[in-house]
């Protein structure tokens, strides 16, 4: 049985519009077991309703300022069916809010510190590789049609493709009753573009969690243990040693696929590293890591744990070092005030054209700002609206506060261990099906 307050990631399949009423389709982002059984895979889809608008105050405010009058929300998305082959299942769930972009954080590979040189090299080239995906990944048409919406006084809201929201079940389902109405239909997988193909990162695992990939002689093994945060953390609140807690969501297996870590054990941990965010651009940190491992009828056992990866909400907001330290990405780059900082100075330019080089130096206040610079014929007025612009981007990098780090209760981790010496569970044929019952 799904116990109440299971909770549930899923990402939106399309763009919807963003009424009241509207049907929403979406796909399960991680597999959910029930006592060591596969119950629902990853992809598993899922159907809702908008049930209401909700105020995004922040959003509105900095809109406003670049001449954007929509009344922008967060959609309230309450899940209420899983699709079977047969009828769907309905569930009980709690309503699902604040939808965000979520991406997997994974830990870099190495951890050496490069000089600034190396350092701004390496964001430029980011910067390239970011703005070839743009223009190369699928869904172009939807980020210009956002892109143009960014400049309009006003404009239709929608719920983007990959929305996210991690919402918990209000009552247990149970898993007779999901078996008797079919195999559960699964969402198409999501496009990407092709590239090259990579060496698989250390996070990423088998289905089952078997033992991570294989390392040199000397390395020591490990197990990617597969958990979910029952303890919330924001980098605003946590304090350095502070206890947290993570419960298994998915049973981990050695070779000779012996049951060594079951779903449902405890991992038990604490904050290792805490540092709000602050004024002035400057991003929160936040660091945590586990040392007891809690199994069921066992004595708990020591383990030395660090998160190797996390699904969370935000995370181009957000990136993760090798040591699991994650961060705040910065909030701009400082080429931008200077790039409109210069096309503002065009303006009071007397040797060219005026037509021209006011409509290039009025770029604050979207569409509405670039068609007063154009029909006023003033190069103060013009110049003015440019150096608006001006100001926005200098409050937007480096004046307002840097970004907090939010992982809210059910976040999905990866945790990398050393494995146990002996299995608890030794696999017995056919108990597969009486088990999920």
């Amino acid at each position: 049985m799904l116990a109440r307050g299971t909770y549930l990631t899923v990402a939106s399949l399309r763009v919807y519009p963003m009424k009241p009423g509207t049907a929403v389709e979406a796909r399960l982002l991680a597999p959910l077991y029930v006592r060591n059984t596969l119950v629902l895979p990853q992809g598993t889809l899922l159907r809702g309703t908008v049930e209401s608008l909700t105020p995004d105050r922040s959003a509105r405010l900095w809109a406003r300022l670049n001449g954007d009058f929509t009344p922008f929300h967060h959609p309230l998305v309450r899940f209420q069916a899983i699709e079977t082959s047969g009828q769907p299942v309905s569930i009980q769930a709690q309503p699902a809010q604040a939808g965000l972009p979520m991406v997997n954080l994974q830990a870099s590979s190495g951890s050496r510190r490069h000089a600034l040189i190396v350092q701004a090299w390496n964001g430029m080239k980011q910067r390239v590789a970011s703005t070839r995906d743009y223009f190369t990944s699928p869904g172009l048409g939807n980020r210009l049609k956002l892109l143009l919406y960014s400049q309009l006084p006003y404009h239709p809201e929608q719920i983007n493709a990959d929305t996210t929201w991690s919402f918990p079940l209000s009552e247990a389902l149970a898993v007779g009753q999901l078996q008797a109405a079919g195999a559960p239909r699964l969402a198409a997988a999501p496009r990407s573009r092709r590239r090259k193909p990579a060496p698989a990162p250390k996070t990423t695992s088998a289905p089952t969690s078997t033992p991570g990939p294989a390392s040199p002689a000397n390395a020591k093994p490990h197990w990617l243990i597969h958990a979910e945060l029952e303890t919330p953390l924001n980098s605003r609140t946590a304090k350095t040693g502070d206890p947290i807690q993570a419960r298994v969501v998915e049973p981990v297996y050695d070779a000779q696929h012996h049951l060594t870590i079951p779903q449902g054990a405890t991992l038990v941990g604490r904050v290792t590293t805490s540092k709000p965010a602050r004024s002035f651009g400057r991003n929160g940190h936040l660091r945590f890591s586990f040392q007891q491992l809690k199994l069921p009828a066992q004595p708990a056992r020591t383990v030395q744990g660090s998160v190797t990866g996390a699904l969370a909400g935000g995370g181009k907001q957000m990136s993760m070092d090798a040591e699991g330290n994650v961060s705040g990405k910065s909030n701009g780059s400082v080429l931008a005030p200077i790039a409109l900082g210069l096309l503002a100075g065009h303006a009071l330019d007397t040797d060219g054209n005026m037509t021209a080089q006011t409509g290039v130096a009025s770029n604050g206040f979207g569409v509405a700002g670039r068609v007063a610079g154009l029909t006023a014929g003033s190069r103060p007025l013009a110049a003015a609206i440019g150096f608006y612009a001006v100001g926005l981007s200098v409050s937007s990098t480096w004046l307002r506060t840097g970004h907090q780090i939010d992982f809210p209760q059910g976040t999905r981790i990866v945790i990398d261990t050393a494995p146990l010496t002996e299995p608890i569970l030794k696999p017995q044929l056919g108990s597969a099906t009486a088990a999920a019952r």
